[in-house]
């Protein structure tokens, strides 16, 4: 049949089936390396020289997960957004030291030495069918229950023993697929606990500057009230703007891990709740340790990243209130230089006109200076007039061209 189809379709199927449960035949040893930030290109070179040196066909590269059988361990190879799952199965187990002899005993020292990435957790589980030994976990951190409908137990203390990792047993365990969806849950717990709690550090390394930035919030909001000056107004904005910044930079850092820890602690809860854990006698449930010793934790990142938001909108309130007094003040301040402009235009008004008043008299009175030198030798008299009443006639004639001339000057050049 032939139908248009998505081209991301098949690989989200195939999604569904990425990461399948491993039937797991007891007695035995599990162990579960998470390396956080591989690098990819070396991990594939990593994985594909363990197949070389045992003869199995490595991997296609950029497959998102793998198992072969290696002989004396199985390895189930998976990809995760942030971390690479190693998880070796090997056969058989001893009740009586149960984690002696994990799994990673049966590889190469050097080829695990150099695995690259970091790891974020490390866990040994062993399947054993006879009662457990018990005497290897911490007393006061041991949690326990039954698990898979009363069809096997599981002990931990999620302590990191000697050989750095956490230890888990499963005892009287269930059927081979029901043993290894149990197996795959209680590792996926382990690993997703330990990348929730990744956060935490986080969390405490920023609190000092949290309450630092509280704090100038505070006596900033308090001296607001008292600033009377554009300078104040502007220096206080100038400090709330570098507190802004401090909280930005607190919240690009943590943002994404504060996030990304909340989906983990999801995770755990869910798979926990998978467990369908039956308490039993004298011990808590692994459910309930977690919760009293988890919970504590991933409420202080929480708080945080609340405290982070709380404070970034505290300052933009600050600021928006700082800016919006600037912005009075400057046109205040502006209001008043327009008026002292004006007052000054009109002074340099009056000047103007002053100035232009004595120029026509003085320039009104030079010429008729020089006219009545023209003037005065003519026989005036013969035509029954005075050169002192001619220039008299012509003073205001004289003054009013002046007058005009000087005007059509100003008007020119104020265009």
């Amino acid at each position: 049949m032939n139908f248009p189809t998505h081209p991301a379709r098949e690989s989200l199927v195939g999604e569904l089936h990425a990461r399948p449960a491993i039937p797991i035949q007891g007695p035995a040893r599990l162990s579960r390396l998470a390396m956080l930030a591989p690098d990819r290109a070396a991990e594939e070179a990593h994985l594909a020289a363990l197949c070389a040196r045992h003869g199995v066909q490595p991997p296609a590269p950029g497959a998102p997960w793998f198992l072969a059988d290696f002989g004396a361990f199985r390895l189930r190879f998976e990809r995760h957004t942030e971390f690479t799952g190693w998880n070796f199965v090997a056969d058989g187990a001893d009740p009586t030291r149960p984690f002696e002899n994990p799994a990673l005993a049966a590889l190469p020292p050097e080829w695990l030495a150099s695995l690259p990435g970091q790891a974020i957790a490390a866990m040994h589980i062993t399947l054993v069918d006879t009662a457990p030994e018990l005497c290897g976990f911490a007393g006061d951190s041991l949690s326990g229950a039954a698990v898979a409908g009363g069809e096997a137990m599981v002990f931990t203390d999620f302590r990191l023993h000697a050989d750095g990792a956490t230890h888990i047993l499963v005892a009287e365990h269930p059927s081979p697929m029901v043993a290894g969806r149990l197996a795959q849950t209680l590792w996926e717990i382990e690993t997703y606990r330990a990348l929730a709690l990744l956060a935490l550090p986080a969390a405490r390394a920023i609190g000092p500057g949290l309450a630092s930035a509280s704090e100038q919030l505070t006596r900033l909001s308090e001296r607001l009230a008292s600033l009377e000056t554009l300078d104040s107004e502007r220096e206080a904005l100038e400090e709330l703007t570098q507190i802004g910044g401090e909280i930005e930079r607190a919240n690009a850092a943590t943002a994404e891990r504060f996030s990304a820890s909340a989906a983990y602690h999801r995770l755990v809860l869910r798979r926990l709740s998978e467990l369908g854990e039956t308490p039993l006698v004298g011990l808590p449930t692994l459910t309930r340790f977690l919760d009293r010793r988890m919970e504590p934790a991933m409420a202080t990142v929480s708080a945080t990243g609340a405290r982070i938001s709380a404070l970034s909108v505290r300052t933009a309130r600050l600021v928006d209130l700082l800016r919006a007094r600037v912005a009075v003040t400057q046109e205040a301040q502006a209001e008043a230089q327009l008026a002292t402009l004006a007052g000054t235009g009109r002074a340099q008004l009056r000047l103007q006109q002053t100035v232009e008043g004595l120029s026509v008299a003085g320039i009104t009175y030079y010429l008729l200076t020089v006219l009545g030198y023209l003037l005065k030798p003519l026989p005036w008299e013969t035509y029954g007039t005075k050169v002192e009443t001619i220039i008299a006639v012509l003073v205001p004639l004289i003054a009013a061209l002046v007058w005009l001339n000087l005007r059509k000057r100003r008007l020119e050049s104020e265009s």
